[in-house]
């Protein structure tokens, strides 16, 4: 009886400490997902940190790293509008934002910056959803693409950037893209991903930006 106690022990205290450990994770205030704001995004219901201010549904690592590289000189076009907006439109010169749900248009509408325009358009594919870029006063130094009809979106990005533009598509994971992948890497834009754990996510996401030799992000 005496030798099977140490086995025993040996089997149950690692994962005692797995579940000691999760417990840390959760709920220490140094902890990824408290520093992060993954714990309060649950609680708030949308992606912020832990003081609240609003942050993009992209992964973490990619987060930190708009953070770091965006500024006041930066102009921001986004197919898709929500909290991203608030985050780009407080690091950014000017986000402009299509957004074909009336209702959450008329919603994120209320938050928004006087650096921060917003368009609805109702969706359609290759049509004239996609194309509301050409209508916005560009070119713009980053385009974000995560909205609907991201491969014709992403399609039209490529006519409105800058010379040394951007662009970001979130979710790049999905197979459905790779058409605009494709498009753009053949266009001779290079790719940098990004993954990691999302606000409020259970699974690794993936985020990729297409740049250019020069490009605004110093990348």
């Amino acid at each position: 009886m005496r030798k099977k106690i140490p086995t025993l022990m040996r089997r149950v205290a690692p994962s005692t400490l797995a579940f000691f450990n999760g417990l840390r994770l959760l709920w220490a205030k140094d902890s990824y997902l408290q520093q992060t704001g993954f714990m309060r995004s649950w609680k708030a219901g949308y992606p912020c940190r832990p003081d609240g201010r609003p942050l993009p549904w992209m992964n973490y690592p990619v987060i930190a790293f708009l953070e770091e590289r965006l500024n006041k000189s930066h102009r921001v076009f986004e197919y898709g509008s929500g909290y991203s907006t608030l985050f780009f439109a407080s690091l950014a010169k000017e986000v402009v934002a299509v957004e074909h749900d009336r209702q959450w248009y008329t919603e994120i509408e209320k938050k928004l910056a006087d650096n921060a325009s917003l368009l609805h358009c109702e969706l359609d594919y290759d049509g004239k959803y996609c194309r509301a870029i050409t209508e916005a006063k560009g070119p713009f130094d980053l385009v974000v693409v995560d909205g609907r009809d991201r491969v014709n979106c992403m399609l039209q990005a490529r006519l409105c950037l800058t010379e040394n533009g951007v662009v970001i598509l979130d979710d790049a994971q999905r197979e459905q893209y790779l058409p605009g992948i494709h498009h753009l890497t053949a266009s001779g834009f290079k790719r940098l991903n990004f993954e990691g754990l999302k606000p409020t996510g259970i699974a690794p996401e993936r985020t990729t930006l297409f740049y250019r030799t020069q490009n605004c992000l110093d990348l």
